[in-house]
């Protein structure tokens, strides 16, 4: 099964058995974490796999997930680096779902572990063998329907409607879904929600879910065989949204 639909499929796993992934299956994710796509090429960023079997990592928080292996996303300190680390990893975690593999963020989580020069640990992701149900059926999914998501301007077609459904699944910080589409037939407008109660952490949170949003855009985009664009349009920018932020355009092409 290929990673579009491992959308469908993937639902976050939050207890794991104590048991050991080959050494070529990580070295297969590490090879893939290091060469999918970005969404902002110039940030520099660096993943790691830790180990965590005899419980020696020091992991504090209210969201904490015990595993047997996290893996740890690094970025420098720029503009568009949380989004860039939720696009970059949700590609990962869908294919580490195709291979058998749980997962799940672990945000609002503090590790104490060595940082790398000029970068920061950005999020952390925990990952083994499930105790429980790896896969689940898309139609339980809690989320909200495409029809509160989106405003229409326009007539869609079938590869529209399908990359739409795929980015409806995308997991977000508890939830949440802070993302708002105003749809075309050829182009996505993206705006974020504003929180009812801001804080450094949930502000970071929900820029991590806009990047694994559209990284389902861009998985599904590429399965439909549709050309992706993704910018940022300066006179968008300038606008003031009294309910949410405009964070880019998504344009599609056949």
């Amino acid at each position: 099964m290929n990673l579009y639909q491992m959308i469908y499929k993937r639902r976050s796993i939050r207890k794991y058995k104590n048991e050991q992934i080959s050494d070529q299956l990580l070295t297969d994710i590490m090879f893939l974490a290091d060469h999918v796509t970005r969404l902002y090429p110039d940030i520099n960023i660096k993943l790691e796999i830790k180990e965590n079997f005899k419980k020696q990592l020091s992991i504090k928080g209210l969201w904490k997930v015990d595993a047997p292996y996290y893996l740890v996303f690094y970025s420098e300190e720029k503009e568009g680096c949380l989004i860039n680390a939720g696009y970059v990893l949700e590609p990962v975690l869908l294919y580490m779902t195709g291979k058998g593999l749980g997962t799940c963020y672990v945000g609002g989580s503090r590790f104490k572990l060595e940082g790398h020069e000029g970068m920061k640990m950005v999020i952390a992701v925990a990952f083994g063998y499930p105790k429980n149900l790896l896969y689940r059926d898309p139609a339980t999914a809690k989320r909200l329907p495409l029809k509160e998501l989106c405003i229409y301007k326009e007539d869609i077609g079938e590869n529209m409607k399908n990359i739409l459904k795929a980015v409806r699944l995308a997991p977000s910080a508890m939830n949440t879904q802070p993302w708002r589409f105003i749809v075309y037939h050829d182009r996505i407008y993206i705006f974020s929600c504003r929180e009812f109660l801001p804080s450094q952490s949930i502000a970071a949170m929900r820029e991590v879910s806009m990047g694994i949003m559209m990284s389902h855009l861009s998985v599904a985009a590429e399965e439909m065989w549709v050309n992706l664009k993704i910018e940022v349009e300066e006179q968008m920018v300038k606008k003031h949204y009294k309910s949410g932020a405009y964070v880019a355009t998504a344009f599609l092409a056949e």
